[in-house]
């Protein structure tokens, strides 16, 4: 796949749904407020335009790039479940973008 059609499926990612009601139950957790919610929903797009961003300007290694990004990430207002359920978005957003997820220190 190329780079401009990972940038299009990262684009429609951005799009969709994420941290519903139905979706924290399954989880067995606690929804937190709007606000958190809205903050989760911020992060994942941040991430995603980053990703987007190392695909335009064709890096070397955007495995490499993504654990940077991981490594300066300030998740401190997010508790362990939020921060997990975050990144469990992320995956999809990385897997789109090629770079592979289990290989990362998160």
């Amino acid at each position: 796949m190329s780079n401009q059609e990972r940038i299009e499926l990262l684009e429609v990612f951005k799009l969709k749904e994420r941290f519903q009601q139905d979706e924290w139950e399954d989880r067995e957790y606690e929804m937190p407020s709007a606000e958190i919610i809205a903050l989760m929903e911020q992060e994942v797009i941040r991430f995603t335009d980053f990703l987007i961003s190392q695909l335009q300007a064709e890096v070397e290694n955007i495995q490499t790039k993504t654990q940077l990004y991981f490594n300066a990430w300030d998740n401190e207002i997010f508790d362990q479940e939020q921060t997990e359920f975050i990144v469990e978005m992320e995956y999809e957003a990385m897997s789109i973008a090629g770079v592979n997820g289990d290989r990362l220190m998160i």
